[in-house]
């Protein structure tokens, strides 16, 4: 049962996808919370969220922020379900879109997003670089992105944090995005770092 609750966290699928969902949703919302804080959403802007599991934090923007249009893309059929119920009236307005598939090869338009966002899911990307590079040319000049880790694995540790957060700056940094920061915070039950970075005007 716990191999299978750990598989979930990763790509939640079935009755262990559901329940996983409704724990992600109680752990990740002060996370949540803190990296879009870093985001600076203005009113009409257009954000993505990678990993948007059962949808908590697409509502939050839409209950917090004026005129948003948010996007979702998450590789789990179960989440995306979740999410859907979750968000069904933003859905059915049009101000918000969710798409099934993995950010490395899922096609995004072009210059179309002024923020993005990804929390406790980069270090599933199976290609983070070429991941990356998807999410730079989908992205407007100027635009700003937010990645946040918090490790939950048995050896999750300060360290691991840390080394999360050089991983994540490495990455950014080599597929040209500029102005990267690291911020970290004690958030229960482990050191948790957002990264944050923009694609230049040019």
């Amino acid at each position: 049962m716990f191999k299978a609750f750990k598989k979930n966290f990763s790509k939640p699928e079935g009755i262990y996808g559901v329940i996983t969902g409704k724990i992600m949703a109680w752990e990740n919302k002060e996370i949540n919370e803190w990296t879009l804080a870093h985001l600076n959403i203005q009113s009409g802007d257009h954000v993505l969220e990678v990993g948007f599991g059962p949808g908590y934090s697409i509502e939050h923007m839409m209950k917090n922020y004026l005129s948003l249009n948010v996007d979702g893309v998450d590789v789990s059929e179960t989440m995306k379900t979740q999410a859907e119920k979750r968000l069904e009236k933003q859905s059915r307005e049009g101000n918000v879109q969710l798409f099934l598939g993995d950010i490395e090869k899922v096609h995004l338009p072009s210059g179309t997003y002024d923020k993005v966002l990804s929390v406790n899911n980069y270090t599933i990307w199976n290609k983070p670089r070429k991941g990356l590079q998807n999410l730079y040319d989908a992205m407007k000049p100027g635009g700003k992105i937010a990645i946040t880790m918090q490790p939950r694995e048995d050896d999750a540790s300060a360290n691991k944090t840390r080394m999360f957060g050089k991983q994540i700056h490495d990455d950014l940094q080599a597929c040209d995005f500029n102005n990267i920061n690291l911020y970290f915070k004690d958030i229960h039950p482990e050191l948790t770092v957002c990264v944050t970075a923009f694609k230049p005007r040019r």
